[in-house]
């Protein structure tokens, strides 16, 4: 009652990539999954990473969408350069440019993103790209519970490994997954695992995953490299779409639950513990890293 909705679906027109800028321009509507395939064809790297890949780039911004990279690269703020929006009254207002520094005022563009509609509508988007890495591969840590999972977190931070992705995820949320797709998860005996990505150079992989083995190697039960493409593929399908399985089963609510990463493993031996109260299954995963 009382909202307005704004279908943007016909805005969805890759404008200009700038190779020279490392810049794109794109209307609200584009699709976040067919932008990225875009620019990665031409060598470049979008990296915001939300679980829902056909949103689109008007609609990430307006929520300032994080994800799965975000532990790396940040969330969408980090790659918007400038917005062009118009307001209640019909003013048209063009903020930030190609330059990568803004001398002049306040960022208008920073207080929109995130804004979820309220201030203005986005009529087109300037992004910043990067260099596409040369190569990502994902490991998956198998642990005895998610609180020996959880506890690893800040030491893998600590080694400054820099992981693109670090997700964690119970065994239980991974059956429905699994059941969810029809798909196999490559592990059956552990209670929780942590979910990584690294990309970069093939050199600046193997070296951050041999530094990773040492660092956790008395707390982990095991260690599985994902090189199989499609191995690969298969995991962080389940890993997507989690949300999705669980909705398949109950009903929710859903809410993005935000705490401190040092709060991460209070806040889930305190879900553990009133399920055990309640008798009501509850489930965790999510992102490690943000």
């Amino acid at each position: 009652d009382g909202s307005i909705i704004l279908d943007m679906s016909l805005m969805n027109h890759i404008l200009e990539v700038d190779a020279e800028n490392f810049t794109a321009t794109v209307e609200p509507g584009v699709i976040l999954e067919d932008f990225q395939k875009y620019v990665e064809s031409l060598g470049f790297f979008y990296p915001p990473d939300p679980g829902e890949k056909r949103a689109s780039i008007g609609g990430n911004i307006s929520t300032n969408a994080g994800g799965m990279r975000a532990v790396k690269y940040g969330v969408t703020k980090d790659y918007v350069m400038g917005l062009e929006i118009v307001l209640a009254d019909g003013t048209i207002i063009q903020t930030g440019s190609k330059n990568r520094k803004d001398t002049t005022g306040l960022d208008i563009k920073d207080a929109v993103i995130g804004s979820e509609g309220t201030l203005a509508v986005i009529t087109k988007c300037l992004l910043k790209l990067i260099g596409k890495p040369e190569k990502s591969t994902s490991v998956l840590l198998c642990f005895e519970s998610l609180k020996a999972g959880i506890e690893a977190v800040p030491v893998i931070f600590k080694a400054n490994l820099n992981p693109t992705a670090l997700e964690f995820i119970e065994s239980k949320v991974v059956k429905l997954g699994e059941s969810f797709l029809n798909l196999e998860w490559p592990d059956k005996e552990s209670d929780a695992y942590l979910l990584l990505t690294f990309d970069g150079s093939a050199e600046e992989i193997d070296n951050n995953i041999n530094r990773l083995r040492k660092t956790i190697v008395n707390d982990v039960q095991k260690i599985i490299l994902l090189e199989d493409s499609v191995l690969s593929q298969n995991v962080w399908k389940i890993r997507g779409c989690l949300v999705k399985a669980v909705e398949a089963v109950s009903e929710q609510e859903p809410l993005d639950i935000v705490v401190p990463i040092s709060k991460v493993d209070s806040f889930v031996n305190y879900v553990n513990s009133l399920e055990c109260e309640s008798g009501m299954q509850m489930i965790s995963f999510g992102h490690a890293g943000d």
